[in-house]
C-alpha cells in the first residue's frame, strides 16, 4: 500500500498577519506567502477569497465539513510562482486542507508565543495531479489581474480533479491569457489540449474552455 502524501504547513503570526510556507517530499514552497488578519476576517464572512502575494496566489475557502464531523474545512489552493533565470514564470499548484478550528487555534498560539513558528499536517488529499506551470507570458499577465485568478483557479480546480493523472504540466497558448497543457497518467497515456479564456473583449465575462 503507497502512503499518501501529505503536507506540513509552517505558519507565523503576528498580530496583523499570518506567513505560510509549505513543505512536502517532493516540493518546498519558494517563499513565505503572507495573508493578513483583514482577509481571515474577510474569509469568516464571504466564504471565499484570493489572496496575492509577490507573484504567487491562493484560493481559500471554508466549506462544511464530511459527515459526522462539526465545524469548517479550510481548502487552501496555493499557486506558487517565482521568475526563473531565462526571464520565464514558472511554478506549483498545492491544495491542503485543515479543520478552521485547528488552523485559528494555532494563529493563536503563533501570537501567544510572539510570533513562534508552529507547524499543521495537511488532512489527506483527495488525490488530484500536481499541476505544474511553465509560462513565459499568459501566467503572468492572468496574476496580475484578480479576476482572471479567479476564474482560472477556480477552472483548474473543477476540470483537472482527475484521479488516474499523475501531472498536467500547464504552458503558454498563442491566444492572450490562455494555455496548453499536457496530462502524464499512471498507465503512460497522455492528453493533451488548451484552457483558452473566451470573451475576451469583457474580462469579468469571460470564461475558461477545454478544448483537447
Amino acid at each position: 500500500m503507497v502512503e499518501e502524501k501529505r503536507t506540513m504547513l509552517k505558519l507565523t503570526a503576528s498580530e496583523d498577519s499570518i506567513s505560510l510556507r509549505t513543505i512536502s517530499r517532493g516540493f518546498r514552497s519558494p517563499h513565505r506567502f503572507v495573508v493578513l488578519e483583514t482577509e481571515l476576517q474577510e474569509l469568516e464572512v464571504k466564504r471565499h477569497i484570493i489572496s496575492s502575494d509577490i507573484r504567487s496566489f491562493a484560493e481559500m475557502r471554508l466549506v462544511k465539513a464530511g459527515a459526522g464531523d462539526n465545524g469548517d474545512m479550510l481548502v487552501i489552493r496555493f499557486a506558487w510562482l517565482s521568475d526563473s533565470a531565462d526571464g520565464k514564470l514558472s511554478g506549483t499548484e498545492e491544495t491542503l486542507r485543515f479543520p478552521w478550528d485547528v488552523f485559528r487555534e494555532r494563529i493563536a498560539e503563533s501570537r501567544s508565543l510572539e510570533g513562534a513558528t508552529v507547524r499543521l499536517l495537511s488532512m489527506k488529499s483527495q488525490g488530484n495531479p500536481a499541476i505544474v506551470f511553465h509560462s513565459g507570458r499568459n501566467l503572468k499577465a492572468v496574476a496580475e489581474k484578480r479576476t482572471l485568478r479567479k476564474k482560472l483557479g477556480k477552472f483548474l480546480s473543477c476540470h483537472f480533479a482527475w484521479k488516474d493523472s499523475r501531472k498536467i504540466t500547464v504552458t503558454d497558448d498563442f491566444v492572450p491569457y490562455s494555455f496548453f497543457f499536457r496530462e502524464q497518467r499512471s498507465n503512460g497515456a497522455v492528453i493533451c489540449g488548451g484552457i483558452i479564456l473566451h470573451n475576451q473583449q469583457n474580462l469579468k465575462k469571460a470564461y475558461y474552455g477545454m478544448h483537447t
